[in-house]
């Protein structure tokens, strides 16, 4: 069995080929191109493993040369201390690093979804990413505004309607209109990204729409929520359990402790996507003046018993993913009454 390290880039990619021995074989740089590393794998005799880092270019290696190895690992670049905080590094050491602990069996693979979720997935980051953009744009705008001596409050600035009151007073403050002009026109292009973006997630979510419903009938869940936890997520089997799970959203806990001397915190790692999602949905339900569901009446609860806002938000975020974790895995509705009882 031959173990062969990857260190891909966008145009190259170092291999080193280890023997069943775990010795080094060889070592060579190759184009990133489909019939470059096609050809190189057809020239490797015998059985083959084969082991990369996620990157951009992962998907597209593992897939490029799958059919012609026994096993493609694409693993966590976190989590290779070897290589990212090694005193000696380079594409060369990385490679035969990477080939060394594949033949250790030393290597956390990354999960990767059907075709179906991974369509999804690409979806989702698009849309937050389009989403990012218009929140740049709209920054953007106002710093513009504040560098000619002008503070704007609010949404009014984005308006349409409000549009000529500024120019207005950018005009008083002899501004530039022409920049001014190029500002709004990248913001609405911004706008027109993101409404798009949301009609492609619509799209990509039709043939899951009964999950998408079953997410979306959780309170503060809405379309945008619903399709992200579901593109991560996927059917709710694929993270064994809820502590686990709130690992993985970036809503666990933090612990350094030896000799019962230490500290605890909230999470700095986890999937960003996911740790918005839910605080966001965990906010909305703080910000609801009406007790009209278990997960509102549970946060005035808490309230009540004076627990710190911030622990309890996160704590509502908790629910909220274990309740998403369930209707998944069990295809069922929000049920208000059965959350009442956990409660």
């Amino acid at each position: 069995m031959k173990h062969i390290g990857l260190d891909v880039h966008s145009t190259t990619t170092v291999v080193n080929v280890l023997n069943d021995r775990g010795r080094s074989i060889l070592r060579r740089q190759v184009p990133t191109r489909e019939s470059d590393l096609v050809d190189f794998m057809k020239s490797i005799p015998g059985p083959k493993r084969v082991a990369l880092e996620e990157s951009q270019m992962a998907d597209f290696v593992a897939r490029v040369i799958a059919p012609h190895v026994k096993e493609v690992i694409r693993c966590q670049p976190q989590h290779n201390r070897l290589i990212s905080e090694a005193e000696d590094k380079c594409d060369k050491k990385d490679a035969e690093k990477i080939a060394e602990l594949l033949f250790l069996n030393k290597l956390k693979s990354v999960h990767h979804p059907s075709w179906m979720y991974r369509q999804l997935r690409e979806g989702v980051r698009c849309y937050w990413i389009s989403s990012r953009d218009l929140t740049t744009a709209k920054n953007r705008l106002k710093a513009f505004y504040l560098f000619n001596g002008i503070h704007c409050v609010g949404e009014k600035a984005y308006c349409k309607q409000q549009q000529e009151i500024y120019r207005a007073k950018l005009k008083r403050c002899s501004g530039n209109q022409n920049l001014l002009d190029l500002k709004y026109r990248l913001l609405e292009t911004c706008r027109e990204s993101k409404a798009a973006h949301v009609r492609e997630l619509r799209n990509l979510s039709a043939q899951l729409k009964d999950d998408v419903a079953r997410l979306a009938s959780i309170p503060g869940i809405g379309l945008i929520g619903a399709c992200t936890l579901l593109a991560y997520l996927e059917n709710g089997w694929r993270i064994p359990n809820k502590r686990k799970l709130w690992q993985y959203c970036g809503i666990g806990i933090r612990r350094h402790e030896s000799n019962n001397k230490g500290y605890q915190g909230a999470s700095k790692k986890g999937n960003r996507y996911l740790k918005n999602v839910l605080m966001t949905a965990a906010s909305s339900i703080a910000a609801r003046r009406q007790a009209d569901n278990a997960l509102t009446k549970a946060w005035h609860a808490g309230r009540t018993e004076g627990m710190e806002t911030s622990r309890l938000r996160r704590n509502m975020a908790r629910t909220i993913v274990v309740l998403a974790h369930h209707l998944l895995r069990f295809k069922e509705m929000y049920n208000d009454d059965r959350v009442m009882t956990r409660h």
